[in-house]
């Protein structure tokens, strides 16, 4: 699928846009009454949108110390989405923070950010207002007085889309935060040209229909997937999309039958195993869902087969990083191949590097580090240039163990990190996981080693059982079928309720190494 930006295709309807702010423009002159975005309260058109960026741009003007970036601490809700636009139209970079994390989280993030004002929203602002306070910077607080939504997007102005302003591609478009290699979250730069490009990966990886699409979108905005899923891409396509607060299956399920969604965000595993266990799930009519990509996490091939079966739809799995996306999809219009994240999305080489030494490349069916070259890869960590992730050939090392088969499909057997050495042989926690996952009793398996004065490391798994499930089941069993000795688990403990998460709903592999340090060890 390699091809160069200029050949993306583009799509009926569409023009070529060289920034998501003139996606916004040709939304709003295609039609500025149609609805943007469905929230908790109502009903956004685009050119009531377009109103309240451009009526958000002229506060942070007037309120902006300096030329840093923005930095957006929110939930989703459609504020959100006219603080980033807003943002842009000023000229602005937008750096999205999690609005979960507590000041201690928040303020080394802050600190090297060097925003220029602060966006929060009512309801969820003390933090970020003290915080302003402390470092000297400027507030807004959308949800309040002037800033409510309703007064921002009221009486549209038609002339209002040519106010959006205008930004070039080398300008620094986002900051987003991922998980350094010490566990310190790194920024990570995007330009306007960069994250068009992106947007348009993910474009050609799942094709949508211009000025007829219904998203819905549960991922958080201030996550890559979210950001792309939640408010680029339906943009971009004109399309209707719904912003959900929070993670409730019984609503998002009836909000698929309500607004006739066809393309649902999806993202991790877990969120599509919790659909499907919505009390409403099967009796709703489900049958316009078109697109339902999925990543982040393993899929079980059951969880697949069952999704399809309930739906009519396949869940189409995919590889990105906040570096990089897509790196790899199951394009549309082509069967999903269970246990793979797909072909190299287009812009996208792909190669398969020897894991100690990068500059060596494997050959196909080898097992090593996925490494990636890309016009739209990131500008690079601000403050932390992170060089020894790059090669000199300019290859960027994702940290991530896989294979390419000779169809060109790419299999992700585990992050470089996690990998075991037990007794000297190389053992993929995910291959373990997946295993566990095989047998109809485990809803979640997570793998972690453990200190082995004999063997280095040894494997210990963590599971969570399907809702009914046996606890007696003997997983132990599982694993002597289908795994070599060295690679099976010393001890499978069985987890009271879900396997703990990172903000970026990341399976804590730490949390787990303290789980059984206090817990599991001692049994």
């Amino acid at each position: 699928m390699t091809m160069t930006l200029e050949q993306m295709p583009v799509g009926p309807g569409r023009v070529r846009t060289a920034s998501v702010l003139e996606c916004l423009a040709e939304a709003v002159r295609h039609d500025p009454g149609r609805t943007a975005i469905i929230h908790a309260h109502g009903r956004l058109a685009y050119g009531s949108l377009a109103q309240a960026v451009v009526r958000l741009q002229g506060h942070l003007a007037a309120r902006r110390s300096g030329t840093g970036p923005v930095a957006v601490v929110m939930p989703n809700t459609a504020e959100l989405t006219v603080a980033a636009f807003a943002s842009w139209g000023a000229g602005a970079q937008v750096a999205l923070l999690n609005p979960s994390y507590t000041a201690h989280e928040l303020r080394p993030l802050l600190t090297g950010a060097a925003p220029s004002c602060l966006v929060a929203y009512a309801g969820r602002e003390q933090v970020v207002v003290d915080l302003a306070r402390e470092l000297d910077v400027p507030v807004l607080v959308l949800g309040t007085g002037e800033l409510e939504l309703e007064l921002l997007a009221a009486d549209p102005d038609p002339a209002a889309v040519d106010r959006l302003g205008t930004v070039t591609p080398d300008l620094l478009a986002t900051m987003m935060f991922t998980g350094g290699t010490t566990g310190v979250p790194k920024a990570v730069n995007h330009t306007h040209a960069s994250l068009m490009a992106t947007v348009q990966g993910m474009e050609a990886c799942w094709p949508t229909t211009f000025a007829e699409e219904t998203w819905l979108n549960v991922a958080p905005l201030f996550h890559i997937w979210g950001l792309l899923m939640g408010m680029l891409n339906p943009i971009h396509g004109a399309a209707t999309v719904i912003t959900v607060p929070q993670f409730d299956p019984p609503a998002i399920v009836a909000a698929f039958e309500e607004h006739g969604v066809t393309v649902f965000s999806g993202g991790p595993a877990e969120i599509y195993a919790g659909l499907l266990k919505a009390p409403n799930f099967a009796g709703s009519d489900l049958s316009r869902l078109r697109v339902c990509p999925g990543g982040g996490s393993r899929f079980a091939p059951a969880l697949l087969d069952r999704w399809r079966s309930a739906t009519g739809a396949y869940i189409y799995e995919a590889f990105g990083m906040t570096e990089i996306a897509p790196i790899a999809c199951n394009p549309w219009g082509r069967q999903p191949r269970p246990g793979s994240v797909g072909l190299a999305a287009p812009l996208i080489e792909l190669s398969i590097v020897d894991l100690l030494d990068p500059l060596i490349q494997l050959p196909t069916g080898s097992v090593g580090e996925i490494a990636v070259r890309a016009p739209h890869l990131t500008t690079g960590y601000h403050g932390h240039p992170d060089s020894e992730q790059w090669t000199p050939e300019g290859w960027f090392l994702t940290g991530d163990i896989g294979r390419l088969d000779e169809d060109g499909y790419l299999s992700i057997l585990d992050r470089k990190k996690e990998m075991l050495l037990v007794g000297g042989f190389n053992v993929y926690p995910r291959e373990i996981d997946e295993t566990l996952m095989a047998h109809p009793a485990v809803l979640e398996a997570a793998t972690i080693g453990i200190d082995d004065d004999r063997k280095g490391q040894r494997p210990v798994s963590f599971v969570v059982l399907a809702e009914g499930a046996d606890p007696d089941t003997d997983l132990y069993a599982q694993c002597e079928a289908n795994l070599i000795g060295y690679k099976r688990p010393v001890a499978i403990v069985l987890a009271r309720g879900m396997l703990p998460r990172t903000p970026a709903n990341k399976i804590d592999r730490r949390g787990l190494a303290l789980l059984w340090q206090s817990e599991g060890s001692t049994d």
